[in-house]
């Protein structure tokens, strides 16, 4: 790396003390990095999954002992108003989502992605203007953002063709950045893949991408949203089979401020593990939006612990972009396949995008999962079908079904979902999920293929998402 680079990593590691790595090789670990030791308990498995393989535990694991319990954060799930002000029928999604086109195939770009010089005034506009501002802009994540200088990328840039797309949208760019990360690391994901995202909350999409990809691959993506402010969004922490949302808004600022050095640190390779990681932000005692994480860690598309950890290259950069357009199908859909207002074009043309997104998933992992106890075909039918269901009137009653906080919840259910208002605060726990919704589409049994021709910029639509709950944290 260039030398102040380097610098900054020497002085960062120097400070961790010399102390604690007299402890490690004490203990028997190799260079400073820890041996393997012992196994800690995975997340139970989806039901129709292979149960999940223990991620290593490091030597500083060992020696940490019992890990204390996670606070739970007081106050509302802002990540929860997110997706129903995205989600629901009108909802901010329902835009794009519109004009979700079948017949636009794959085009996975390869190439460098073009970074640009962003402002605040650049990052006021996507908020003021989320037509024709240019959208969610994210690129790495510093200190101060955007400071005095910080390229990201902007969603809405058409002076670009080194973008991804499918089913006429183009991928997130958190997402973007991802494969870029992977471009620029010889093919594989770096130890922990780090975003800044300046203006929104993060979107459903995203978030259940991270926990898709992290699971199999035992690495870590940290997204911070609305990176711009220290005071509201939030830190997205998956750590291979973990995931802490840390709200900014149930934050005192000095704890924000150690959450931004962990950022830093995972961002220069500072950490020898996700789940050192996932320790050090669990240790700095900070408050976690429990329903959020019940919410996306009970999805039943997730891959079991570690099963893919040395995918890299081209075969890495196709998953990830059958995983991100499956999860886009399938969320974006739910808000038109939710409104029974939406003509019969609309649906079919999301059931088609299901469907396709299915066969390009199922390709993806196909061949490098031969030798893992997996339902795969359940695992893509999980992967594009919403969290909450398609039904116009089961969401509808899972927004109104509002209930007291109870101690003792495991996780989130269908059944007893909390619907997030703002003068309420969110339970501790939700319940624990009894079985998963599945889908319903049609399946037209054609293999979507990749295309090597341009998105087609110019026949998509702009979102407006003016009018929904939380307006202003809401991307298009």
């Amino acid at each position: 790396p260039p030398a102040p680079v380097a610098a900054r990593r020497w002085r960062r590691a120097a400070q961790r003390g010399a102390s604690e790595e007299a402890t490690l090789a004490a203990a028997g670990s190799v260079g400073g990095h820890g041996a393997e030791l012992v196994d800690s308990p995975a997340p139970p498995p989806p039901p129709e999954l292979e149960a999940p393989r223990p991620e290593p535990c490091t030597a500083r694991a060992a020696l940490r002992g019992p890990r204390a319990p996670l606070q739970a954060a007081a106050g509302p799930s802002y990540i929860l108003q997110h997706y129903h002000a995205t989600g629901c029928a009108g909802g901010a999604f329902s835009w794009r989502a519109a004009g979700l086109n079948p017949e636009k195939a794959l085009y996975m770009c390869t190439a460098p992605r073009d970074y640009r010089e962003t402002t605040a005034e650049d990052i006021a506009l996507s908020k003021a203007d989320k037509r024709f501002g240019g959208g969610p802009r994210v690129g790495p994540f510093q200190e101060q953002i955007p400071g005095q200088s910080w390229e990201a990328l902007p969603k809405y840039d058409f002076t670009s063709r080194n973008r991804s797309s499918a089913f006429n949208e183009r991928m997130h760019v958190e997402w973007e950045n991802h494969a870029d990360h992977i471009l620029k690391n010889g093919g594989e994901l770096p130890p922990a893949s780090v975003v800044a995202k300046a203006g929104f909350r993060s979107c459903a999409p995203c978030c259940r991408d991270m926990l898709a990809l992290a699971r199999p691959t035992g690495k870590t993506f940290i997204m911070v949203d609305l990176a711009e402010d220290d005071t509201r969004g939030t830190f997205h922490f998956v750590t291979g089979g973990q995931y802490l949302p840390v709200p900014k808004e149930a934050c005192n600022s000095g704890q924000v401020a150690a959450l931004k050095r962990v950022v830093a640190d995972a961002q220069d390779n500072l950490y020898a593990s996700s789940e050192e990681i996932f320790d050090k932000v669990a240790s700095l005692g900070v408050p976690i939006d429990k329903a959020a994480q019940a919410l996306y860690t009970n999805d039943q598309a997730l891959l079991p612990v570690g099963c893919a950890r040395n995918l890299k290259g081209d075969a890495l950069l196709e998953a990830l972009h059958a995983e991100h357009f499956a999860r886009l199908t399938a969320e974006y859909g739910a808000s038109i396949l939710r409104d029974p207002a939406r003509p019969t074009a609309q649906r079919q043309a999301v059931m088609r995008c299901r469907a396709k997104a299915a066969h390009m998933l199922l390709a993806a992992w196909a061949p490098h999962l031969a030798g893992v106890r997996v339902d795969l075909q359940a695992y893509v039918d999980a992967a594009i079908t919403p969290l909450l269901p398609d039904s116009p009137s089961d969401y509808q009653q899972l927004r109104r079904a509002v209930r007291a906080p109870r101690p003792s919840i495991a996780a989130l259910t269908a059944e007893h979902l909390l619907s997030i208002r703002e003068d309420l605060a969110s339970p501790a726990e939700p319940r624990e999920t009894a079985s998963r919704w599945r889908k319903r589409r049609e399946d037209d049994g054609a293999l979507s293929t990749v295309s090597t021709a341009t998105p087609d910029d110019a026949a998509s639509r702009w979102s407006d998402s003016d009018g929904y709950p939380g307006a202003d944290e809401v991307e298009a």
